[in-house]
């Protein structure tokens, strides 16, 4: 518990009194919509924390020390059980309560998370033609164009590993992930197949995140089209199938 120290007490250390006027409802008498903006108000924090993590964990194996890699990524797949979790309260509003404050939402819409963008990005599976879309201003598009050129997780994993085993630029990733898997006693390449695992902890986590958003969302919704544009659920049926990291799947085929 956090206590009076040097004059700092709680509140005024976690700002609350500012944090508490954020929740502006623009339905009356709409009783799901405050949990609504709670749930994804939650989400971005989350994600601001899931974004420093990935600058971490990328710093470190950039830096050809995956071993300094392991804690962030082990939080950062925490973190994601908790959003999933989050999806589970948001079932808990029936499709007329969500509804009653729907529309007036439009044209909002989960697009325009861009920190959500960010966390691809420094994954190594962000998407530069997303920078062109009317989904951000300005200045988070710079934000995001800046992040998109940033040192990557998936490109840090491939530098440490390409130092570790010495292997040459031109060297096919999947065979070097194939070799990590079958030999990983030493300690860089022990770290680095934990790593390996990790990522695909990170990006199993936000498959089940999709595939439960999609089914939420068909609970809510059923085939209305989505807020901003969207196809709403004909859309998140394509994301279904959307990886990451395709090689960590793909080197299962070749052990």
């Amino acid at each position: 518990m956090l206590l009076d120290v040097a004059g700092t007490d709680y509140s005024t250390y976690l700002k609350i009194n500012d944090l508490l006027t954020l929740q502006v409802p623009l339905t009356e008498n709409a009783p799901d919509e405050l949990l609504f903006i709670v749930v994804h108000q939650s989400y971005e924090l989350w994600f601001k924390v899931i974004i420093d993590e990935l600058r971490r964990a990328s710093a470190a194996l950039w830096a050809s020390e995956p071993w300094n890699a392991t804690s962030h990524l082990k939080r950062i797949v925490a973190i994601e059980d908790l959003l999933i979790q989050h999806l589970r309260v948001l079932e808990t509003m029936s499709p007329e309560g969500f509804l009653e404050f729907r529309d007036p939402l439009d044209p909002a819409s989960g697009f325009q998370s861009f920190q959500f963008r960010a966390i691809e990005f420094l994954s190594g599976a962000g998407k530069t033609a997303m920078l062109e879309f009317h989904l951000f201003d300005d200045a988070q598009r710079a934000w995001l164009k800046e992040t998109s050129e940033a040192p990557s997780l998936l490109g840090g994993f491939e530098y440490s590993l390409r130092q570790a085993l010495g292997a040459h630029d031109d060297a096919p990733t999947l065979e070097l992930v194939r070799s990590l898997y079958f030999e990983h006693r030493s300690p860089a390449t022990s770290a680095l197949h934990a790593i390996a695992e990790l990522m695909m902890d990170h990006d199993e986590r936000l498959a089940m995140w999709r595939h439960q958003h999609m089914l939420m969302a068909g609970r809510q919704i059923g085939r209305r089209p989505g807020t901003g544009g969207s196809q709403g659920m004909a859309y998140l049926d394509t994301t279904l199938s959307q990886r990451l990291y395709p090689v960590l799947w793909e080197v299962r085929s070749v052990l």
